[in-house]
C-alpha cells in the first residue's frame, strides 16, 4: 500500500515537473510573441502557461505534503484556485472580449491577489518543510510580488517573463528532487 502511494506521488511529481517547466517556457515566450502581433495565439500561449501552474503545484504538493501543515495546504489550494481564476480571466479578457475597449473583469484582480497570497503562504511552508532548497521557498515568496511591483515602472510584459523564469527554476528544482524518496517512514518491527 505504501509502495503504491510512493509510485503515485512519484508520478505526480514527474508530471508537476514537466508542467512547471513547460509553463515557465510559455510564460517567458508569451511577451515575445506580442511583438509578432498574433492576437489569439499570443494570448492562448499565456492562458496555457497559466493553466500549467496548478499542474506544477500538484507536483510540489506531492513532494512536500507530508512535511508542511495547514499553511502549506492553504497556500497550495489558494494558488491552484487563483491561477485557474486568472487563466480564465485572461482568456475572457483577451480572447473572448474586446480588450481594447473594456476593462479587465474584477475577478481577474481578485485572482491575482489570491495568487500572491497563496504563493506567499506556500513559500513559507516550503521554507518550513525543508524538502526543497531554501531558494525555492524564497522564489515562491518573492517572484510574483516582485514581478507585479516592477510591472509599474517597467513594461507589463516583464511580469510574465520574471514569473516564467522563476517557474522554470522551480521546475528544475522539482526535477532534481524527483528521484529522492517522497516520504520516509520506518518499517514496522514484528
Amino acid at each position: 500500500m505504501l509502495r503504491g502511494r510512493l509510485i503515485f506521488s512519484s508520478i505526480l511529481v514527474r508530471w508537476g515537473t514537466l508542467a512547471a517547466m513547460a509553463g515557465g517556457i510559455l510564460l517567458v515566450v508569451f511577451p515575445l510573441l506580442g511583438y509578432v502581433r498574433l492576437a489569439v495565439p499570443f494570448f492562448g500561449v499565456m492562458v496555457v502557461g497559466l493553466l500549467l501552474v496548478p499542474v506544477g503545484m500538484v507536483g510540489f504538493h506531492a513532494l512536500q505534503r507530508q512535511r508542511y501543515g495547514r499553511v502549506g495546504i492553504a497556500g497550495f489550494r489558494l494558488v491552484v484556485i487563483s491561477s485557474l481564476v486568472v487563466a480564465f480571466g485572461v482568456a475572457d479578457y483577451f480572447v473572448w472580449g474586446d480588450f481594447l475597449q473594456q476593462a479587465p473583469p474584477a475577478w481577474l484582480g481578485w485572482g491575482l491577489v489570491g495568487l500572491v497570497i497563496g504563493f506567499v503562504l506556500y513559500g513559507i511552508a516550503t521554507l518550513q518543510a525543508k524538502v526543497l532548497p531554501r531558494w525555492c521557498g524564497v522564489s515562491f515568496l518573492v517572484a510574483l510580488p516582485l514581478a507585479l511591483a516592477l510591472s509599474f515602472p517597467l513594461p507589463l510584459a516583464f511580469t510574465p517573463i520574471l514569473v516564467g523564469l522563476a517557474w522554470l527554476a522551480l521546475g528544475y528544482a522539482l526535477w532534481a528532487r524527483r528521484r529522492a524518496p517522497v516520504e520516509q517512514q520506518p518499517r514496522r518491527v514484528r
